[in-house]
């Protein structure tokens, strides 16, 4: 019999081995996308001279990208791309903190829920919850930027609709980075395209889609998630 003692694994080193187990075995195909996903973050460089931290932003997990002498008086809360189902905070971390370095302003990434598991409009709902969540920190609604890419370009436009439409303190200003704003996916450039699109095909956002808001009642055309038809 060993004279070792047997090792008992904190709850901690538990759940990061069957984190791990799931990079090997994916249990599904939608966790091996999203397992890929995550590595296009390899493909960019770090920036120089910006830090980053995990913070809780009003219930939503957000990692501040902060550049050496920012301006601390205004921030940038960017939501990532992914067709709401893919990537996550940590995958837009690096263009984040490239471009907070560039703005000379600390940027908010923030991870709000994906879909299938949550449908339109969670992605809003916490893009909302971090505006507000921003505004109690003390930032003056004026000088918040929303900003994000596809979906998030979406989500940053949808938040500043619903702070107007509810008669609320609006962002500053928006940047929205090639948005997916088209939900009915009748741009004629998706087939035009088709041939030498690397990235993304019609088969691909109409799964999006489905994952987004199959199941809620909203039609294609609905302009809170269609902006094509919004004004």
């Amino acid at each position: 019999m060993s004279d070792h003692a047997a090792v008992e694994l904190s709850p901690e080193a538990i759940q990061f081995a069957e984190w791990l187990a799931t990079g090997q075995n994916p249990p599904s195909e939608l966790d091996a996308a999203r397992i890929q996903a995550e590595q296009v973050h390899l493909a960019a460089r770090e920036p120089e001279g910006v830090t980053y931290r995990e913070v809780d932003a009003g219930g939503v997990l957000g990692i501040w990208c902060e550049p050496v002498d920012a301006n601390t008086d205004y921030v940038l809360l960017h939501t990532h791309a992914g067709g709401s189902v893919l990537a996550s905070a940590h995958v837009d971390r690096k263009l984040a903190g490239h471009i907070a370095k560039a703005a000379g302003a600390p940027v908010l990434v923030l991870d709000f829920r994906r879909a299938p598991e949550h449908k339109y409009p969670a992605q809003v709902d916490d893009a909302e919850a971090a505006f507000n969540w921003l505004l109690a920190e003390g930032y003056a609604p004026g000088n918040i930027i929303t900003i994000g890419r596809s979906i998030g370009g979406f989500i940053a436009v949808a938040l500043a609709l619903r702070l107007r439409d509810k008669k609320q303190p609006l962002p500053g200003a928006i940047v929205s980075i090639s948005p997916w704003c088209d939900l009915e996916i009748a741009n004629e450039t998706i087939a035009a395209n088709a041939g030498t699109d690397k990235i993304l095909s019609k088969d691909l956002l109409e799964f999006f889609r489905d994952a987004w808001i199959c199941g809620t009642g909203i039609e294609f055309t609905d302009t809170r998630i269609n902006l094509t038809g919004r004004t």
